[in-house]
């Protein structure tokens, strides 16, 4: 079992790295944390105005090396005499990116 700690400095962030380490394969393990990293307080004279925090967004993900990894493929099609309203698979295209993703998840090793 392997583990992960990710961070960012706002939820957009947080959430497109959760996302792009899923599609990887990785598995969120309970929820997110989020902890002041600075606090910064504003006055005006001796009068305290707001207070200025910076914020960071953890996030703890897992991977099982042991489970069978999925190889996704995107569709391509071939256009006859540049026709778009013609589709023919192009499974030779499809073909060569399994085989690449495929070379891809061996060698990670």
């Amino acid at each position: 079992m392997e583990y992960k700690i990710i961070e960012g400095g706002s939820p957009h962030d947080i959430t497109k790295r959760v996302n792009d380490l899923i599609k990887e394969g990785w598995t969120p393990v309970g929820s997110h944390q989020v902890v002041v990293r600075r606090e910064q307080n504003r006055f005006s004279g001796q009068q305290h105005m707001d207070t200025l925090n910076t914020l960071e967004y953890t996030q703890t993900l897992t991977r099982d090396e042991t489970k069978k990894s999925v190889i996704e493929v995107d569709i391509m099609f071939n256009h006859p005499d540049d026709d778009e309203t013609i589709k023919n698979y192009d499974v030779e295209g499809m073909r060569e990116e399994f085989e690449y993703e495929l070379q891809h998840l061996l060698n990670q090793d």
